[in-house]
């Protein structure tokens, strides 16, 4: 009866063994035959989606909706071309015999390693479209028979890690498929708008005023100023004129050394004439004044010591 019994217990765990080795081919332990991934074939993909122009507007579309809702959408170009969202989404590439497919990655970055799980019937070869700065990564894939599946896992320079299931059909294939990273897209556009917020913030500070549509033909250069002292010359106004509502007064670079006057309107004239104060901004050497006064003032100081400049429309 012994004798028995250690060929059973042989003839199990070989049963056993070969269980497992079935089962660990593949992750759906059906080994080259397993079915892929559902949901993301490219095939079915090109198939039942309304082609797009694949330009930056429509990424950026699909970049911010990803921003906004978490979902980043797969694009079908008119051009034939599948676009998947990088990291994202697990492509399933569906390719043909005697066809092959085109795996275009993201400009910019160069195929640092690439490792297939069925190298022996499936063909692919790293290549590249453009040159220099502008060179963009390909991959190139033919499956030798039909209904096949394996992945293909691939590494670039720009620590980017694409893997892709490949399946092989007989009828069905699509030539090329692409990424399209809609974080970077977000990014970039961040970094575009705060270029942007930038450069209009830089204009407006070098900007005194807009006038609008006010033609520079019709301003209003009829103004004389007169300093009422030696002292207060250093206040007078190089220029001052009218437009758009506004009063303008361009002052001496000395202002930036010495105390700024304050602005006064003056109604009525002589020793009863009353003042008020005005309105007005100071932006890069000039006073800008709301409205149009016809006579003015510019003070500093106070009693004996004030120092006046008074300006009027001739």
């Amino acid at each position: 009866m012994h004798r028995y019994c250690i060929p059973l217990v042989l003839l199990l765990f070989a049963g056993s063994i070969s269980a497992v080795l079935a089962q660990s081919a593949t992750p759906g332990g059906d080994g080259a035959s397993a079915a892929p991934p559902q949901g993301l074939d490219s095939a079915t993909l090109f198939r039942g989606r309304t082609p797009v122009s694949l330009g930056p507007r429509t990424l950026q579309d699909a970049a911010e909706l990803w921003s906004h809702t978490g979902d980043a959408p797969v694009l079908v170009g008119t051009n034939g071309v599948v676009m998947y969202a990088y990291g994202e989404s697990h492509p399933v590439v569906t390719c043909a015999p005697l066809r092959v497919c085109v795996i275009e990655l993201m400009a910019h970055e160069h195929i640092t390693n690439m490792a297939i799980g069925d190298s022996v019937r499936w063909l692919i070869e790293a290549a590249q479209s453009g040159a220099g700065a502008d060179v963009t990564p390909v991959v190139i894939t033919k499956p030798t028979q039909a209904d096949l599946v394996t992945n293909l896992a691939i590494t670039t320079d720009a620590g980017r890690v694409y893997y892709l299931t490949l399946r092989s059909d007989t009828r069905k294939y699509v030539p090329e498929i692409g990424f399209y990273d809609p974080e970077q897209i977000v990014i970039r556009l961040g970094e575009q708008r705060a270029i942007a917020d930038a450069k209009a913030a830089a204009r407006a500070d070098t900007v005194v005023d807009d006038l609008g549509a006010v033609d520079p033909a019709t301003l209003d250069f009829r103004f004389t100023c007169k300093a009422d002292n030696r002292a207060a010359r250093r206040w007078l106004p190089i220029r001052v004129f009218a437009g758009g509502g506004h009063t303008y007064l361009q002052m001496p670079d000395t202002l930036a050394y010495s105390d700024a006057p304050a602005l006064f309107n003056l109604i009525g004239t002589g020793r009863r004439a009353q003042t008020e104060l005005i309105n007005s901004r100071l932006l890069h050497g000039y006073y800008v004044i709301d409205g149009l006064p016809s006579r003015f003032e510019l003070l500093v100081g106070a009693g004996s010591a004030a120092r006046t400049v008074t300006c009027a429309h001739d």
